[in-house]
């Protein structure tokens, strides 16, 4: 039988998890700071299971509203993105990609890692090219990093706990924060909100302006062994924005494509509807150390920018341009 829609979304795909091996390289490249029962610890504390419970478990708090009959999908589709499925006929569900996961956990690691090191002429190559890897091959071809390209990546952080603690708590805000958006989708659906043809990008501002109150009202009181997510990490969501920022810039520049979608605003627009949430008089955060953190985040970010064009120019970066194969790709998409 031919496989219907909702079954192509919910069951395609395949996995490339393999939570076994990933203990063994992370005892392997961070061997003085971590025990294999402290990483299965952290792995049942830190997890998407957990994550979308407390979503849901702030939107009946917050809002009165039950998400009891959405569930979770998490598989390889070859997307970055997130998205809800809910044709009101099956049961709706959230997915979020194993591209997703491993390609923002590793976004934040070169990153944070650049801009520590950034006087470091190795590192800061080898983060250059690693940032453009993932925009690439990665976000716009869909491609799952392989084995050599994490071993890249590990060996470029290898031992700098640091760097990895401060990626692991921007990466769990910013999953907090997608599956938060994606519940709100639901949420205004279930109220009877209805947005004009003429402005459907309004839905997707406030489901992120939801989406991020329910983020800030989880750092501001769960506290001690209950803390999931931390305060300094307040701002991920704005890298969240800056990241595809990233990847629409680089498919420009590389291979003259605009990003258009008339529901989806630009970053850049996002972003700045964020920082109007923030600056609310309710959110009682302590933001320096956060500020420290994005300040430094936004110095490579604009690095990269510039890099990117200069090389660009200079015809450095010919070898991994793929223009025949993104032609097909824009062909399918159209």
């Amino acid at each position: 039988m031919v496989p219907q829609l909702y079954d192509l979304f919910k069951f395609g795909g395949g996995t490339a998890k393999d939570d076994e091996r990933g203990i063994k390289r992370m005892l392997q490249y961070f061997p003085d700071f971590f025990t294999e029962e402290q990483l299965r610890n952290n792995m049942q504390h830190y997890n998407l299971s957990r994550m979308f419970e407390l979503v849901k478990q702030y939107f009946e708090k917050e809002y009165g509203y039950k998400v009891d009959d959405i569930t979770l999908s998490n598989r390889y589709q070859n997307t970055i993105n997130s998205y809800i499925y809910d044709d009101k006929e099956n049961p709706a569900f959230i997915h979020i990609d194993e591209l997703f996961e491993s390609t923002v956990i590793s976004f934040l690691l070169v990153m944070f890692k650049w801009s520590k090191d950034f006087d470091n002429l190795d590192v800061y190559s080898e983060c250059f090219r690693y940032t453009l890897f993932l925009m690439n091959e990665v976000c716009i071809f869909g491609n799952m990093q392989g084995q050599y390209a994490n071993d890249v990546l590990l060996h470029l952080v290898t031992g700098d706990v640091q760097i990895l603690q401060l990626a692991e708590d921007c990466y769990w805000t910013i999953v907090v924060f997608s599956l938060a958006h994606e519940v709100v989708h639901a949420y205004l659906a279930n109220i009877g909100k209805h947005y004009s043809e003429k402005h459907p990008e309004k839905e997707e501002f406030d489901a992120d302006m939801i989406a991020y109150h329910i983020v800030l009202k989880i750092m501001m009181e769960n506290s001690g062994e209950n803390k999931v997510l931390e305060e300094y990490t307040y701002l991920a969501p704005m890298m969240y924005m800056d990241f595809f920022d990233l990847y629409y810039y680089t498919d420009r520049v590389l291979y003259k494509s605009w990003f258009y979608d008339p529901k989806h605003p630009l970053p850049i627009e996002r972003k700045n509807r964020l920082f109007a949430v923030v600056d609310k008089d309710e959110y009682e955060l302590d933001t320096v150390e956060g500020n420290h953190l994005y300040g430094g985040f936004l110095d490579v970010y604009d690095e990269y920018k510039d890099q990117l064009l200069l090389k660009m120019e200079r015809g450095k970066l010919n070898k991994i341009i793929h223009m025949d194969k993104r032609k097909m790709m824009r062909g399918a998409q159209e």
